[in-house]
């Protein structure tokens, strides 16, 4: 029987979900519905799911792109396919030609797999067969790499000479004021964070950094680097204590107790080049070890050289793949 999102068992797409997928891609109900219909892109029409009496056979999550309204440079023809599981190969593929047929007839010219808004995927990543045949058999195009990166902090310490630039850091002695420094966010500095996200990354990351926000009771999980007491960059974190794990910490029943996770990160333009980004990053990993936070992982990134000399190696790789419409 084919419904809606509306009245959706949340337990039931869970174990369909943790059938379909690799244990280290578990999630719990409560992410499902976070991830899903508690994200404001969330494609109620296309989305849709098969059952039967309140067994969920298969499921497929759809969201939006971006418009202006929210953050401007996405494909507004584009949809996402934030999430697929199934229980048996027809059933999800009778269900995704529904899909299909839907977002066609709304204009829609192409399929993105994963990248959303709110996501779980970045991609296809490499040791998720049972999607990436799906995919195959869809006849998805494949593109480039990302991967996910992790280690442990519970011996973290940064880098030799890489704090140099500041002049203090979290767990630091007394500050030299005349030098930058990284700080816990305060509520006093949201406007001047805003204020230099729409300077330096305006789009997707303002979104993002500013929603996380919203949805925490503190501010201090956001470092920020100052320089001549104006913000000039920022790292983003998450630790277990959050209401509202997103990003790479979607996967944080993977990363188990104490997890964490790191990103997004960035300095202004006018500061680079003085090694200030690696003092910010050796700064906020140094917040998190000092929380107590242990596995932790950056997802979605190129960057495997700029993270790997803080001993991150790579925990996961996904493909990007479309499919036109």
């Amino acid at each position: 029987m084919r419904q809606t999102f509306r009245k959706a068992d949340f337990r039931s797409l869970e174990a369909t979900w943790n059938t379909f997928y690799p244990p280290r891609y578990r999630v719990d109900a409560e992410a499902i519905e976070r991830h899903t219909v508690g994200c404001q892109l969330f494609d109620w029409g296309a989305s849709m799911i098969d059952s039967v009496e309140n067994r969920a056979l298969a499921l497929v999550a759809i969201k939006r792109s971006a418009t202006p309204k929210c953050f401007a440079g996405m494909d507004p023809d584009q949809a996402h396919l934030s999430a697929v599981a199934y229980l048996d190969p027809s059933d999800g593929v009778d269900l995704f030609a529904d899909v299909k047929r839907t977002l066609k007839n709304r204009g829609f010219t192409k399929i993105v797999v994963g990248q959303d808004i709110d996501h779980f995927f970045s991609g296809c990543p490499d040791d998720c067969c049972n999607l990436k045949s799906f995919l195959m058999i869809e006849g998805f195009e494949e593109g480039g790499e990302n991967v996910d990166l992790e280690r442990d902090l519970g011996d973290y310490v940064p880098p030799a000479g890489s704090l140099d630039p500041l002049g203090a850091w979290p767990g630091s002695d007394l500050p030299a004021m005349d030098r930058p420094s990284v700080a816990e966010m305060r509520p006093k500095d949201r406007e001047m964070l805003l204020a230099f996200l729409h300077r330096e990354f305006p789009g997707r990351w303002t979104h993002d950094t500013m929603s996380k926000l919203e949805r925490e009771a503190c501010t201090d999980f956001v470092y920020l680097l100052w320089v001549d007491g104006k913000v000039e960059g920022f790292a983003s974190t998450q630790n277990w204590t959050h209401v509202s794990p997103c990003c790479g910490a979607v996967w944080h029943l993977d990363l188990g107790e104490h997890w964490g996770a790191l990103g997004p990160i960035g300095v202004s333009a006018s500061v680079r080049g003085r090694g200030l980004g690696n003092a910010l990053l050796g700064a906020a990993l140094q917040g998190l070890h000092l929380r107590g936070v242990r596995r932790t992982i950056i997802d979605w990134t190129g960057l495997v050289d700029f993270y790997g000399g803080h001993g991150f190696e790579v925990a996961r790789r996904h493909r990007s793949y479309e499919l036109a419409l």
